[in-house]
């Protein structure tokens, strides 16, 4: 027998399921009258909203049988609770649903939401139309959906991605998880330069952090003749992140610990990598230093200027040398 999911039906928790607006007729069984149709106005993964003649009651539980195009059979809803009646509309909570419906019914939201983004507000030109509430959500489970999605967007306007579908996906990820990662690498070891400009933008979301080291070496070890793309390497690794140390030489600071996380890519297999890596930590050596100088130089010169404005003239005090 085919083991059947109990869904928690807490009002709360089915308001923060994505939801898609639908017109997909129902039969309705165990209402007050029985059985009857009805038309669903509305979807999620925990719920939907229908309208129907049929009397709903608050409490009551019901059946549905939902026709959906393109599916060979009807989507089975066991139980599912009324939440909610006011006139012809009622607000239905899924409570029993067998485990190959429940995936049909992720697939079928799941479809629906990205079609949606793929549209598009006509009206206001938008890529993505990020008020569709939920999306994230569905993205967040589905680190490979995510990346294809945001490649489709990237591919429709480069200039654009970080303000529209990389925000967006930054709101699905807000950290670099290793499943994203993964997901990431992968696209990178089969694609080209478009796939690798991607890449670049999207992890614009993760700057100062170490999470996203393999998708930056996948980088190095696919495109190490490609100038432009290995200067967008060095600027993600160069670029501090938001918990970057701070005061006068915390840039310096920064870009030791970005050096001190660089050694571990010493030992990589690649070649490329590890030469990489190498001439990259020479490269911040040289950066820390020049920091650094510059830091104890305005030093020097503030002190020179507070000294003679105290004095009122110059007694010869002059920087020290370095």
């Amino acid at each position: 027998m085919e083991s059947e999911s109990v869904m928690n039906p807490k009002v709360d928790e089915q308001r923060t399921e994505p939801r898609v607006a639908v017109q997909f007729r129902a039969m309705v069984s165990g209402s007050v009258e029985s059985e009857g149709t009805g038309i669903l106005l509305d979807l999620s993964q925990s719920g939907c909203r229908l309208e129907s003649p049929l009397l709903m009651l608050p409490g009551l539980s019901v059946a549905l049988r939902i026709a959906v195009p393109g599916f060979e059979w009807a989507l089975m809803i066991d139980g599912a609770d009324v939440q909610w009646a006011e006139e012809d509309r009622a607000g239905l909570v899924f409570v029993r649903i067998r485990d190959t419906e429940r995936q049909r019914l992720h697939e079928l939201v799941t479809d629906r939401l990205v079609r949606a983004a793929d549209t598009g507000d006509d009206a206001e030109g938008e890529l993505v139309p990020f008020e569709f509430q939920g999306l994230e959500a569905v993205f967040s489970k589905d680190p490979e959906l995510a990346i294809r999605k945001g490649l489709a967007w990237f591919a429709q306007d480069g200039a654009e991605f970080r303000f529209r579908g990389g925000s967006l996906l930054g709101r699905a990820f807000p950290t670099c998880t290793p499943e994203f990662a993964a997901a990431l690498g992968e696209l990178l070891k089969v694609g080209g330069d478009k796939e690798a400009e991607f890449a670049l933008a999207l992890l614009d979301n993760y700057l100062g952090s170490t999470s996203i080291d393999g998708v930056l070496k996948e980088l190095v070890s696919r495109f190490s003749h490609d100038d432009r793309i290995m200067g967008g390497v060095r600027t993600l690794i160069n670029s501090p992140g938001a918990g970057a140390p701070s005061g006068e030489f915390g840039l310096a600071n920064a870009w030791q610990v970005k050096k001190e996380s660089l050694a571990r890519w010493l030992t990589d297999e690649r070649p490329v990598v590890a030469a990489f890596a190498e001439q990259h930590m020479a490269e911040l050596d040289r950066m820390i230093l020049e920091e650094r100088r510059r830091i104890e130089l305005e030093r020097e010169i503030r002190e020179r200027t507070r000294h003679e404005d105290e004095s009122g003239h110059d007694h010869g005090y002059r920087p020290k040398p370095f």
